[in-house]
C-alpha cells in the first residue's frame, strides 16, 4: 500500500508574544530615554573639518549658584584643550550652540575667534603643521536655558549628552570618532556631592566653595563626559579587587538619593564585573559608579564612562546590567559614528541576555532573545540597522535610538552570530574585539568588528554582515518538504528552502533539519542554505515519519516555520494524489474518501501562498478531478485540500 503523507505550513507572526522575562528590561527603558530626547535641532549635526585630533580637555566651571533658588542653568567656566595636528592649519573648529553658550575670550595658540552658525572658528596665531600640538584655551558662559544637555533644578546639577549634547555645555570637537581625556574642576556649595569621569584626585574648599577635582586619563567620547551632582546625595563606596590583579581594586561609587535603596544593584555589579571581565576583557577603568539624578531625566540609564546616570529610583538589574556592559562597548570602545551605533546598543542589549544565561540558565537566555526577536517582528519599521547616511547626518532620536531595530534586532544578531559560527568561536570573538589594543578607549566602525570575526574564523562573513547589519527587514519562509518510499526499502526525504520577502530577496544561513525515524530516534542535519530555492535530498534505510525546520528556533529573526506531516491513511484523512497535468490545461487530481462524501475547500495557491484556483466543491469515494489550470505560468505550485480544518497539501508542477 502506497502511503501518502499530509504537509502543513504556517506563517507565524513573532515567536515569543506573551513571554515575560523580568519586570523591567535594562533595553527597553535605555531606549525610551534614549529615543524620546530632544537633540537641539539648531546646532550643526554635520562633522565639521578634522585638522587636528583633540587630546585632552580640561574644564573649570562654577556651579555654585545652580544648586540654589532659582537654580538658574547659568555658569561661568574655562575649557583648555590640547590637539595634535593632522594636517597644516591655522584655524580650529569646535562645535558650540549659539544659544547655549557665549564666548567671551580666548587664548594660548587661539588669537581671535568668530561664533556663528553653532561653530566656533577658533584662528590660530601660525600654521601649525601635522604633528604639532596645539593648545588653547577659551572662556564661555552658559546662558540660563533648558538646552536639553545641562540640567540644574531642585538642588541638582547633571549632565545628559547623547547623541551630541556636549556642545550646549563646552565648546568641543563634538563626535564619537574624536575621543580624549577629560578633566573638570567644578566648584558646589559646601554640602554638594558631584561625581564625573574619571578619579577624584582633590577636592578643597575655596571660601564658601567646595571644589571637586575628577581626571580621566583614559580617552572619552564628549557625548560620555558627565557631571552627576546633587544637595542630597547619600554615596557608598564598594571596592572590586581585579581578578587578574586583586592587589588593584577598582573603585565603585553608587550616589542615592533620599528613600532609594542601591543595595540589589551594588551586589549584581559585583558579580557582573567578574562576568564580564572574564568574558570580554579585564574591566577597563580604574572606577566605576552609578548616580540617579534629577526629574528630567525621565527614564532609564546612560553609560556615561565610570558614571552611569539613572532616573530616579531606578536600581533595577537589568537595567544596571545594560547600562554596565556599555562601559566595555560604547564608552572603552566607542562607535566611531552613528551609523556604527550597533557597536555600543546591540552589544549592551546582547549583553543582558548573556547575563541571564550566566545567572539564571539557557533557558532564560534564549527566552530573552526570543523576546527581543518578537519586539522587533511585531514592530519592525522597516530600515537598516545602519545606515552610511548617518554617519554624515544625525537621524532623529527616535531613529537613531529605535528599540525594535538599535536594540531588539540588533541584539538578535549577536545571536544569529554565535549560532553561525558556534559558541567557541562567538567568545573568541568578543575577546579578541574586546582586548584589541588598536581598540581600546579608541572608536571603532562595524567593518572593525567584521575583522575581528574574519580573523579569528578564518573565513570572510562579509555576507552575514552585510544582510542583517546593512539590509532591512528578514527572512520569510515558505518551505516545502515530501516524504516518499523508495523501491528498495529505503525513504528519501525532500526539503526545498523558499524566502518569499522582497527586501531583501534572500538571506543566506546554515539551517537545522531534525528527521525523525519511525522508532523514534532523529538525526539532525546542518545545511548551508546558499541560494534561493535550494533543494536538499537526504535518504535512510529506516522510515521517515516527521521532519523539522530550524527545530530550536535559533534563526529567531524570521517569520515563517514549515512543521511535521503526518500519514494520511493513519489519521483516517481523505487521501490525495496529483496525477498529472493533459495537454488540455487540466491538472488530474485522485482523492480517496472512502464511502464518505466530504465537502472540502481545495485550492491552488503559488508558492507566496496566494490562492490562484478555487476548485471547493463536494468529493466523494475514490475519484478523479479534472481542475482547469489554463492560464496559470508554467511553474511550481501548491494544491491545498482543506477537510474538516486538517489540511492535505501537494507540490505540483504546471507545464
Amino acid at each position: 500500500m502506497k502511503l501518502y503523507l499530509s504537509l502543513c505550513f504556517i506563517l507565524a507572526i513573532g515567536f515569543a508574544t506573551g513571554q515575560t522575562f523580568s519586570p523591567e528590561r535594562g533595553s527597553e527603558l535605555c531606549a525610551q530615554g534614549k529615543s524620546t530626547r530632544q537633540l537641539n535641532r539648531n546646532s550643526t549635526l554635520t562633522p565639521l573639518a578634522r585638522p587636528a585630533n583633540v587630546l585632552s580637555y580640561d574644564l573649570d566651571a562654577n556651579f555654585y549658584h545652580c544648586f540654589l533658588p532659582p537654580y538658574p542653568n547659568s555658569f561661568d567656566a574655562t575649557v583648555s584643550s590640547r590637539l595634535l595636528t593632522l594636517s597644516a592649519t591655522d584655524s580650529i573648529l569646535f562645535n558650540a550652540s549659539n544659544n547655549s553658550l557665549v564666548i567671551e575670550e580666548v587664548w594660548g595658540d587661539a588669537v581671535s575667534f568668530t561664533h556663528t552658525g553653532n561653530v566656533l572658528t577658533l584662528s590660530l596665531d601660525h600654521v601649525f603643521q601635522p604633528g604639532d600640538t596645539i593648545d588653547l584655551t577659551i572662556r564661555y558662559h552658559h546662558n540660563d536655558i533648558n538646552d536639553n544637555a545641562f540640567y540644574a533644578s531642585n538642588g541638582f546639577v547633571f549632565t545628559d549628552c547623547e547623541p551630541e549634547g556636549a556642545r550646549n555645555w563646552f565648546p568641543c570637537y563634538d563626535s564619537p570618532g574624536d575621543k580624549a581625556m577629560f578633566s573638570i574642576k567644578a566648584g558646589t556649595p559646601a554640602t554638594a556631592k558631584l561625581g564625573s569621569n574619571g578619579i577624584l584626585t582633590d577636592s578643597s574648599m575655596n571660601g564658601d566653595t567646595l571644589v571637586y577635582h575628577w581626571v580621566s586619563t583614559d580617552n572619552v567620547a564628549t557625548y560620555l563626559m558627565v557631571v552627576s551632582a546633587s544637595l542630597n546625595y547619600s554615596l557608598d563606596v564598594l571596592y572590586w579587587p581585579r581578578t587578574s590583579n586583586p592587589d588593584d581594586s577598582v573603585e565603585f561609587r553608587y550616589y542615592y538619593q533620599p528613600n532609594e535603596n542601591p543595595g540589589p544593584v551594588e551586589a549584581v555589579i559585583m558579580d557582573a564585573v567578574e562576568f564580564f571581565s572574564d568574558i570580554y576583557c579585564d574591566h577597563p577603568f580604574p572606577k566605576n559608579g552609578f548616580a540617579t539624578v534629577g526629574n528630567e531625566f525621565t527614564w532609564g540609564g546612560m553609560e556615561n564612562q565610570t558614571l552611569t546616570s539613572l532616573c530616579k529610583g531606578c536600581w533595577g538589574e537589568y537595567l544596571a546590567v545594560h547600562e554596565f556592559s556599555h562601559q566595555w562597548f560604547g564608552d572603552m570602545i566607542t562607535c566611531k559614528t552613528w551609523a556604527d551605533l550597533w557597536l555600543n546598543e546591540g552589544f549592551a542589549t546582547y549583553s543582558e541576555s548573556l547575563w541571564a544565561e550566566h545567572s539564571s540558565g539557557y533557558t532564560l537566555y534564549k527566552q530573552d532573545v526570543l523576546n527581543n526577536a518578537s519586539s522587533y517582528l511585531n514592530s519592525n519599521p522597516g530600515w537598516a540597522i545602519s545606515n552610511p547616511e548617518w554617519a554624515v547626518t544625525t537621524p532623529s532620536s527616535d531613529v537613531l535610538f529605535n528599540y525594535a531595530i538599535t536594540y531588539a534586532k540588533g541584539a538578535c544578531i549577536h545571536h544569529l552570530l554565535r549560532y553561525t559560527i558556534g559558541d567557541s568561536l562567538y567568545f573568541k570573538v568578543m575577546k579578541q574585539y574586546a582586548g584589541n589594543p588598536v581598540l581600546q578607549y579608541e572608536s571603532a566602525e562595524i567593518a572593525d568588528f567584521i575583522d575581528v570575526v574574519n580573523s579569528v574564523t578564518g573565513e570572510d562573513y562579509q555576507w552575514f554582515f552585510d544582510q542583517w547589519i546593512f539590509e532591512p527587514n528578514h527572512p520569510v519562509y515558505n518551505n516545502v518538504y515530501w516524504i516518499e518510499q523508495l523501491p528498495d526499502l529505503r525513504w528519501r526525504v525532500t526539503f526545498t528552502v523558499h524566502q518569499i520577502q522582497s527586501n531583501p530577496e534572500f538571506f543566506r544561513m546554515p539551517i537545522e533539519l531534525k528527521i525523525i525515524g519511525q522508532d523514534g530516534l532523529d538525526t539532525t542535519l546542518r545545511v548551508m542554505n546558499n541560494e534561493n530555492n535550494e533543494t536538499f535530498v537526504f535518504e535512510t534505510d529506516k522510515k521517515i515519519t516527521k521532519l523539522f525546520f530550524d527545530f530550536n528556533n535559533d534563526i529567531v529573526l524570521k517569520q515563517g516555520s514549515t512543521v511535521v506531516g503526518e500519514s494520511e491513511a493513519e489519521s483516517g484523512r481523505p487521501v490525495m494524489d496529483v496525477v498529472t497535468t493533459d495537454v488540455n490545461g487540466q491538472l488530474v487530481v485522485r482523492i480517496m474518501t472512502g464511502d464518505r462524501a466530504h465537502s472540502g475547500r481545495l485550492n491552488l495557491l503559488d508558492l507566496t501562498g496566494r490562492v490562484v484556483r478555487d476548485f471547493s466543491q463536494v468529493f466523494t469515494g475514490d475519484n478523479s478531478y479534472r481542475l482547469p489550470v489554463n492560464g496559470l505560468s508554467s511553474g511550481v505550485y501548491l494544491l491545498c485540500f482543506d477537510w474538516n480544518g486538517q489540511p492535505v497539501t501537494r507540490k505540483v508542477i504546471i507545464r
